[in-house]
């Protein structure tokens, strides 16, 4: 199964709000995935092994894995392009 990390250094709320919501439309439009929330301090990358990574932030990341921002998922404007992006790179 495909893996969506994503990352805050912030609010944990706001970042298991996301997750839910990331799932909740990948499976809307029949994508099975695993979304993985996690701080972007702690998190360590080789052992999620995410397909693509969504932030919530500024980048901390040094990885070749896809990194998307996730700020749509906080104002709302552009979140089913967000999805769509994040599909592409499933």
């Amino acid at each position: 199964m495909k893996k969506v990390l994503v990352a805050t250094g912030t609010s944990v709320n706001k970042m298991n709000s996301v997750a839910e919501t990331i799932k909740k439309m990948c499976a809307d439009k029949n994508v099975e995935v695993d979304v993985v929330a996690k701080n972007i301090y702690e998190v360590k990358l080789d052992e999620i092994n995410p397909d693509v990574i969504v932030l919530l932030g500024p980048n901390k990341l040094e990885t070749d894995i896809p990194i998307i921002d996730g700020i749509a998922f906080m104002t709302t404007i552009g979140v089913d392009q967000v999805i769509d992006d994040i599909i592409n790179h499933l």
